[in-house]
């Protein structure tokens, strides 16, 4: 039977913002949410900033919000909150390399 716990609805409410946060990055152009970014200082395009953050943090939302259903459905295990945290940190620093390395197409 489906149990809402409150680490359930904590992990779905996490989730719905980071995933709508991310939704604004990419699809509204909010790229004033990610701290420490200028598009007038950063040689990465704003609609570069955009997909890339975007798309992470919409991966991210996305991931942690089905951890909530998870665990409404079963009982995780503990070590299980620092797997999710594992995978959280390699999302982000696998976008910090795509910014960093990122280089404008060349054009003939």
């Amino acid at each position: 039977m489906l149990d809402i716990g409150p680490l359930a609805v904590e992990w779905l409410a996490a989730g719905a913002i980071v995933a709508v946060l991310g939704g604004l990055v990419k699809f509204v152009g909010w790229t004033w949410l990610l701290a420490g970014y200028s598009e007038s200082t950063s040689p990465v395009p704003d609609d570069v900033v955009r997909d890339i953050a975007g798309n992470t943090l919409l991966r991210v939302g996305i991931a942690v919000a089905a951890i909530g259903v998870l665990s409404s459905v079963t009982d995780p295990p503990s070590y299980f909150g620092l797997l999710v945290e594992a995978a959280i940190l390699v999302a982000v620093l696998r976008m910090f390399y795509q910014l960093y390395t990122w280089t404008p197409t060349q054009t003939a």
